[in-house]
């Protein structure tokens, strides 16, 4: 059977039916108008094999007049839809191009983001360090806070209970060579090292040059196998072979971490005035021996590493007075770490100031007083005789 095909004058919607329903009303499927379908043009000469359409009692649509709603038992006239054209798929590869695109460009952003990143933090640290080794005051003077908590305990010094006028900046030196920390005849021990452990915290830098070493004018410090060190308890003990220089940190029967110097002196020398310039080329036998302990595990006994040559060390100290002795330090090992340790100390020491006049005098026995004839027979009796 033959088609009519025509689009809604409502919603331009193309509508496609059989031809028996020309002249016939309509509602467009998709703009629910009520549409007149045009005549078949080809079928107008008639075919009388073609039936007729049913006829409706319903009158048609006209101007001012209701329409009559259909029965739901009329017959539907059999109209298709005729379904849009499908929207073409975008092709798979114009995604991959762009997601490769944007890769491409964040891996670019990163690679130079980082570089910058990187050489900005550079110029940091350098900057940093450059504060650090210029903001101590260098190489021609030593810390003021020591001097102060030194100097008030001196008669007449620059201390509030001398009366003098209080300097604002550490000493100069009068020269380049490198001075211990002086300290007064009647200053404790223990005001010392009270005084040593107010000493800010400048940390050490790292180096196997002994020429470029610093030494920090502030608490001795650095790093031991990737952890930091703080030196709380800074000892000379003396042993049989050797004089051992202990920086601790932690209990001194099992500290956490701690340096070992073992100082070899020649008969008749102290350690009091002794200094000690170490590089890393010395091999020598008289090259102090260091050693380092460290604990992994605070549970377990610490490890221990000795470090007969190769390192870079600076050791200075000053006069023995009151059971403690002033100095500064350096000290460098070649471990892949980078252990260090630099600073300024007031080391307690058992070491013993002895002189001449000092010494006590030899004690003499006291002379044996004369036998009689009687005890003297007895003696040789029992014992058999005196021998001369």
């Amino acid at each position: 059977m033959a088609e009519i095909r025509f689009n809604c004058p409502k919603c331009s919607q193309l509508i496609a039916c059989d031809e028996l329903w020309a002249g016939h009303d309509i509602q467009c499927p998709t703009c629910q108008a009520e549409i007149a379908v045009p005549q078949n043009q080809a079928g107008a000469s008639g075919n009388p094999l073609v039936p007729k359409p049913p006829s409706t009692p319903a009158p048609r649509l006209t101007a001012g007049t209701t329409q009559v709603a259909r029965s739901s038992s009329a017959l539907s006239p059999p109209i298709r839809q005729l379904a849009p054209k499908p929207q073409k798929k975008k092709s798979p590869l114009l995604k991959i191009i762009v997601t490769i695109l944007v890769l491409a460009g964040l891996g670019v952003g990163g690679y130079y983001g980082w570089g910058w990143l990187r050489e900005r933090q550079e110029k940091l640290n350098a900057k940093r360090r450059e504060v650090e080794k210029t903001s101590d005051g260098g190489e021609v003077g030593h810390i003021a806070n020591l001097y102060d908590v030194l100097d008030a305990t001196e008669p007449g010094g620059r201390g509030l209970g001398g009366g003098g006028s209080r300097a604002t900046g550490p000493r100069q030196r009068s020269g380049t060579e490198p001075r211990a920390i002086p300290i007064p005849a009647d200053a404790s021990g223990a005001a010392l090292q009270a005084a040593e452990k107010n000493l800010p915290v400048i940390p050490a830098i790292w180096t196997l040059e002994v020429a470029s070493a610093k030494i920090p004018e502030g608490r001795v410090n650095g790093m031991i196998s990737g952890t930091n060190f703080l030196a709380e308890t800074i000892r000379v003990e003396p042993t049989a072979t050797a004089q051992v220089f202990r920086l601790t940190q932690g209990a001194l029967a099992s500290p956490d971490r701690e340096f070992l110097v073992y100082l070899h002196l020649k008969p008749g020398e102290t350690i009091a005035g002794h200094t000690w310039s170490v590089s890393k080329d010395m091999k020598a036998t008289e090259v102090p021996q260091v050693t380092k302990r460290w604990k992994t595990n605070p549970r377990y006994a610490p490890l221990l590493k000795q470090f007969p040559a190769g390192y870079a060390m600076k050791l200075e100290f000053g006069p023995l007075t009151n059971g403690v002795i002033p100095g500064r330090v350096f000290l460098a090992l070649p471990d892949t770490e980078h252990s260090v340790a630099a600073g300024l100390f007031i080391a307690a020491t058992a070491t013993a100031e002895t002189s001449a006049a000092a010494q006590p005098a030899p004690t003499v026995a006291p002379a044996q007083p004369a036998m009689s004839a009687s005890e003297k027979a007895a003696f040789e009796k029992r014992y058999g005789p005196v021998k001369r």
